[in-house]
């Protein structure tokens, strides 16, 4: 195996995982940006694709239940959008946030309240769109 290290220095070598993977996720969050910008602000592009479909009646599959029924809670596209990318920016942030030496996640209090308010928050919404 090569060693990429040899006659570089520090600022050269740079870390994979918070630096590569930020970056990635990054563009990641900007193609899909622009593609629901796009649908937002221009939807007359995309309204031809979906005509033959407008008489057939969709419903989302059972893990995007959730994300339909905040939709359904508030009227505003805008607000919707921004809550979903906060929402799933928050969600991909946490690792990077909780500098916690310890694994178990039993033994991150703060940790784990957010993790147990986030699947209750899923399940309760989920459960009520399923329902209505």
């Amino acid at each position: 195996m090569a060693d990429y290290s040899k006659g570089r220095n520090e600022e050269e070598l740079e870390a994979f995982y918070p630096n590569e993977i930020l970056r990635h996720i990054l563009i990641t969050f900007l193609f899909i940006s622009a593609v629901m910008l796009g649908v937002m602000f221009l939807p007359e592009s995309f309204q031809k694709s979906t005509d033959e479909f407008a008489s057939f009646q969709t419903r989302p599959p059972w893990f995007l239940l959730p994300f339909y029924h905040v939709s359904s809670l508030i009227n505003n596209r805008v607000w919707h959008v921004a809550i979903l990318v906060i929402y799933a920016m928050t969600f991909i942030s946490i690792p990077f946030l909780d500098r916690n030496p310890e694994r178990s996640l039993w033994k991150k209090p703060i940790f784990l309240t957010i993790v147990i308010i986030n699947l209750l928050m899923i399940f309760v919404l989920g459960l009520t769109r399923y329902l209505q």
